[in-house]
């Protein structure tokens, strides 16, 4: 494999993640089934050490979500449910958020942009991984690809030594590979992927705010939230996987 680098700092680390998304299928990296904490030193049970998160660590609800910076469909998700489902959710208290990295093709690319996210303050984690989404088209597409890099890295206050760095970082790329080895072992095939208190929910469907919330009052015994008017969309199946 060559890298897309000038130099092969950046391939080598992702070298034991691609191996295993080489066996990927559809848009999103369908795959075969095989810290920091943000802003907060207290932990929700369904968290582990070095896990990323947002909201409440108390709150009735923790939602892992596997996703990859270069995954379409969590992109999507990102751009049209994410504002709506932090400020409904999350800002209220009602939600823990965890992310959770889970590198799909182009692997090499969300390897580094993960490493970014990673290598920054954590209080710019959340805001590194977002402009990857929102603009990972641009990035994705870009003729200077390592320049896109380097100017997240930027954004996250590293210069190009210590992007370069980052990119051969032990720790964590040995981080990285672990969790996306636990999410193999989880059950994870594709992106996004999410776990609502434990329960594995199916990948195959972008859920929409109005989603989580039936499948939310579910679990706290609340009653179901009654849409105003039919939506056009299929409905999504809120009964985890077994």
């Amino acid at each position: 494999m060559k890298s897309i680098f000038k130099t092969d700092s950046l391939i080598k680390p992702a070298i034991v993640t691609f191996a295993v998304a080489a066996l990927a299928l559809g848009a999103c990296g369908e795959k075969s089934a095989k810290a920091t904490n943000g802003g907060s030193a207290e932990r929700s049970a369904f968290e582990v050490e070095g896990d990323h998160a947002l909201g409440d660590p108390k709150a009735p609800i923790t939602v892992v979500e596997y996703a990859s910076v270069t995954c379409g469909h969590c992109s999507n998700w990102y751009n049209t449910v994410w504002d709506d489902f932090r400020k409904t959710f999350i800002d209220t208290g009602k939600v823990r958020y965890v992310y959770r990295e889970f590198s799909t093709p182009p692997v090499e690319l969300a390897h580094a942009g993960h490493l970014i996210a990673n290598c920054a303050p954590e209080d710019k984690f959340f805001s590194i991984i977002g402009v990857q989404f929102k603009r990972q088209r641009e990035i994705l597409g870009s003729s200077n690809i390592k320049k896109e890099y380097i100017d997240l890295a930027k954004m996250a206050g590293m210069n190009e030594k210590e992007f370069e760095a980052c990119m051969v970082n032990e720790t964590e790329n040995a981080r990285l590979n672990k969790v996306e080895e636990d999410g193999f072992n989880m059950g994870v095939t594709g992106t996004p992927t999410f776990f609502i208190n434990g329960k594995k929910y199916s990948s195959n469907v972008v859920y929409k705010v109005e989603d989580f919330a039936k499948v939310f009052a579910e679990i706290l015994g609340e009653p179901t939230p009654v849409k105003e008017k039919a939506d056009a969309a299929p409905q999504t199946d809120a009964k985890p996987e077994e």
